[in-house]
């Protein structure tokens, strides 16, 4: 297994929160390899996703659709690239 965390800055973690939940959740559960997908309001404008996948390329693949999709919805929301962690998973 594998996964992805990606770290945003957001003006409005309620509003990035709902249109995450409205479409990208519906977006990254047709990856290949998908097993789950959460999300985490750290406050202070910090919002960070984690998502488990069966192969190191479905996290690619989602870490791509994060990048088109928020550039193409939620641009007015989030400041700059997120921070990005990836890799095998080594405890379950």
């Amino acid at each position: 297994m594998y996964g992805t965390i990606r770290r945003y800055k957001v003006s409005n973690s309620r509003a990035f929160s709902e249109r995450v939940n409205a479409e990208f959740i519906n977006i990254v559960r047709k990856v290949p390899g998908f097993v789950s997908y959460v999300a985490i309001d750290e406050g202070n404008g910090n919002w960070a996703s984690v998502g488990l996948f069966t192969t190191a390329e479905g996290v690619t693949r989602s870490d791509q659709l994060a990048a088109e999709w928020v550039a193409k919805a939620c641009a007015d929301l989030v400041s700059g690239p997120p921070e990005i962690t990836k890799g095998p998973v080594t405890v379950k």
